[in-house]
């Protein structure tokens, strides 16, 4: 006895599984008949024959009327389409200029509530000690290390810009953390 499920893995047929196969795999062939093949000359839009024919680069044949008909209706698309994407655009614009806003303001009222000592911000202990050459000296305690130690690096501005982005980047994430907990709440 076969170990396969399947049907076809035997060798004979029965005549229903023989009829099925027959149905989906046969040589059924449609014949077309003379009404399924256009007249000559006739145009591709109206299917009539062509009122003073214009044809395109790959021979296809054309009323002028039908031809001029449908070039103004896909320019007329395609404008519908660029003021329709114009639009999606200057909303999406103003939705990630509002996004970024909550998340400055977020960023904004959390430093603020670290520097009265509201909340403590966790994470390496980091220590600004002055400034050289336009660039902040800070000390963090190190990791790993022995217990008390100090490293020194420099804050350049584009290490300043990389903070703030990942600051701001964990604001907007908390804010929609927020929107979903809220969202799941309301449903």
């Amino acid at each position: 006895m076969s170990h396969s499920k399947r049907n076809t893995t035997r060798a004979v047929f029965t005549s229903y599984e023989r009829n099925l196969a027959r149905s989906a795999w046969g040589t059924n062939s449609a014949h077309l008949s003379r009404d399924s093949f256009l007249p000559f000359a006739s145009c591709k839009l109206c299917l009539m024959p062509a009122q003073s024919p214009v044809s395109c680069l790959h021979g296809d044949i054309f009323c002028r009327e039908c031809a001029l008909s449908n070039i103004l209706a896909q320019k007329q698309e395609i404008k519908r389409a660029e003021k329709a994407k114009e639009t999606e655009d200057k909303d999406a614009d103003e939705e990630k200029n509002r996004l970024d806003g909550e998340a400055r303001e977020r960023a904004v009222t959390e430093f603020e509530k670290i520097q009265m000592g509201l909340e403590a911000k966790t994470g390496s202990s980091r220590k600004v000690v002055g400034m050289s050459e336009g660039k902040a000296v800070v000390e963090e305690d190190v990791v790993g290390g022995k217990r008390g130690g100090k490293r020194k690096f420099e804050l350049d501005e584009e290490e300043l810009m990389r903070i703030a982005q990942e600051e701001r980047s964990k604001a907007r994430k908390a804010i929609d953390d927020e929107n979903v907990s809220c969202g799941d709440i309301a449903l």
